[in-house]
């Protein structure tokens, strides 16, 4: 992949507009604004607008998505480790499984990585998706170990509607993704992808699926090793303290926050989607 100046301070100013419209809406803290600015700006580079777009796609929907019932949602904020602005971790934890198979594929034109990065997006979109929508839900989660009761808004916890979003989620950057394939391969559109890339029906299922992989292997690992505390009042929280007061921490590791969670569970995504992708390609 060769150096084009140009292109670069094209995928800069791009990025430095989106940055700033994330700010000015209130989406992200400044130090999200500018993770983001350079997370746009290098996927932009290495992989084109195609790839963009996707990064695109799941910023504007999970801000759409977080922004439903949020009167509903409000009693739930004390239970989250952060707020509806998404700060420099949060965007790093979510971008970077997309942003390394992005790059990769951009310095090898390999196609199973084409598709391992669409799977990271996929997978935080489908997660995102989940939680948002899922603790709308007129029944109460279960944890998805073992099945007990939880308590809306907390990791580890699902329920039909949630799931129902994710595989939404998922299938929106899949059908981004077959779009792209079918335009490049009906086409030859100019798209930064090969012609050994999988068949576009493919394409999506495996993205698609893969998405909704990742958003299992989120609810495992925040049943199991996210950081889960209790308040001195006995509210459940991921927060380590609240008002100045340290919580409790009752279950899973103080170094698996949910920033973690949602990393490891990108790249399960990712990897397997792009295993799967040089299988069957």
């Amino acid at each position: 992949m060769t150096i084009r100046a140009g292109f670069l301070l094209l995928a800069a100013a791009v990025n430095l507009a989106a940055a700033v419209g994330a700010l000015w809406r209130r989406a992200v803290s400044r130090d999200g604004a500018l993770a983001g600015f350079l997370v746009g700006t290098i996927i932009l580079y290495a992989g084109g607008f195609f790839f963009w777009a996707m990064l695109m796609l799941f910023f504007v929907s999970s801000t759409v998505v977080s922004r439903i019932g949020r009167r509903a949602k409000a009693s739930l904020e004390q239970i989250h480790e952060k707020g509806a602005r998404r700060d420099a971790m949060q965007v790093l934890a979510n971008g970077g499984a997309g942003l390394v198979a992005v790059v990769l594929f951009g310095l090898t034109r390999e196609p199973a990585l084409a598709v391992a990065g669409a799977a990271g997006f996929a997978a935080v979109n489908a997660d995102t998706w989940a939680s948002e929508l899922g603790v709308l839900s007129s029944r109460a989660p279960r944890s998805i170990i073992g099945g007990a009761p939880l308590p809306a808004g907390a990791s580890g916890g699902v329920t039909a509607a949630g799931t129902l979003a994710s595989l939404g989620g998922g299938a929106l950057i899949g059908t981004w993704f077959m779009a792209g394939l079918w335009l490049q391969q009906s086409a030859a559109a100019g798209l930064p992808l090969t012609a050994a890339s999988p068949h576009p029906a493919t394409g999506f299922l495996v993205v698609t699926l893969a998405g909704a992989l990742g958003s299992v292997v989120d609810s495992v690992l925040g049943a199991t090793l996210q950081a889960q505390y209790r308040t001195p009042d006995g509210a459940f929280t991921e927060r380590r303290e609240t008002a100045g007061r340290a919580n409790t921490l009752v279950r899973g590791r103080r170094s698996v926050t949910n920033d973690a969670v949602n990393f490891l569970s990108s790249c399960a995504a990712a990897v397997t989607a792009g295993l799967t992708a040089a299988l069957i390609g």
